[in-house]
């Protein structure tokens, strides 16, 4: 029998932590009902329920009432607020900062949040395969290494151009040994940037997916793909949990102790195959 519920940290939905933490709660009590979850909160009986299953919204009031009944510690219910603010939020400012927020309560605040002005680095693709590059520890600060280095290859003009751009902007900046480093361990963009430069930076590392069959054995990549038929609901519960997968990704690699040996592309693609009906 499971000891301790799901972990809320891994969560980007309220709604699910709750079903989940249910589901869990039943399995570990004979005597779990939603009057006695009740009476611990000071609820109404019908309140979890109807937030599970979509009928209420889970407000910081809430939350407040529900964290002794779900046995939350302190920084447990504070992240359990942020995923009410998350996804209770009107507009993709309110998003934005709620899921920033989440992250600090998640001890990852590894993952930096890059100002306009420096959207650079995703001009194209080998700017971000360059400021990567600088960690491995063989790297050298050389045009024509950098160049030949990169799988597709790229000009030595392009290398050299690509390395004043980013220590121009402050992506790289050197150590104390006095090497080139990324300035800091994981990069990103606001949540749905609607940016130019980063749609054409994704769009140009899905050109390079669409060759990878061919150019790499298939120990060397993972390619795969699922068509799904779902509910505009869950369509967007799988968003979130693909920002909250990629956050994870990043916090392995900041993470591992081990030093860089190479640097590769993890593309993650979700988008509808159908079009919503036009009324006539």
């Amino acid at each position: 029998m499971e000891k301790t519920g799901p972990d809320i940290f891994r969560y980007a939905d309220y709604r699910q932590f709750l079903k989940d933490w249910w589901s869990w709660k039943k399995r570990s009590s004979r005597i779990a009902s939603f009057r006695s979850f009740a009476m611990k909160a000071g609820t109404a009986p019908s309140l979890l329920k109807d937030i599970i299953e979509g009928r209420r919204r889970l407000t910081a009031d809430t939350v407040v009432k529900f964290t002794p009944a779900l046995g939350l510690s302190d920084p447990e219910s504070s992240y359990l607020a942020l995923l009410a603010r998350f996804g209770n939020a009107r507009n993709v400012a309110e998003k934005n900062h709620a899921f920033a927020e989440m992250a600090k309560v998640r001890r990852k605040m590894f993952l930096k949040f890059l100002p306009p002005e420096k959207y650079a680095l995703w001009t194209t693709w080998y700017h971000a395969s360059i400021r990567e590059l600088t960690a491995l520890e063989d790297f050298q600060e050389d045009p024509e290494w950098i160049a030949h280095r990169l799988e597709p290859p790229i000009s030595v003009r392009q290398a050299k151009d690509a390395l004043a751009l980013l220590m121009r902007t402050g992506l790289l900046q050197r150590d104390d040994r006095g090497r080139l480093r990324p300035a800091e361990p994981a990069v990103s963009t606001e949540y749905e940037t609607p940016n130019q430069l980063v749609r054409h930076f994704n769009q140009e590392m899905i050109g390079l997916a669409l060759t990878a069959p061919d150019r790499f054995e298939p120990s060397q990549r993972e390619v795969g793909g699922l068509t799904l038929g779902l509910s505009a609901e869950c369509y967007d519960r799988i968003k979130e949990r693909i920002r909250i997968f990629k956050e994870e990704i990043l916090a392995m690699v900041v993470e591992d102790p081990r030093g860089s040996e190479t640097i590769a592309q993890l593309n993650i693609q979700l988008f509808p195959l159908s079009r919503k009906e036009v009324a006539a």
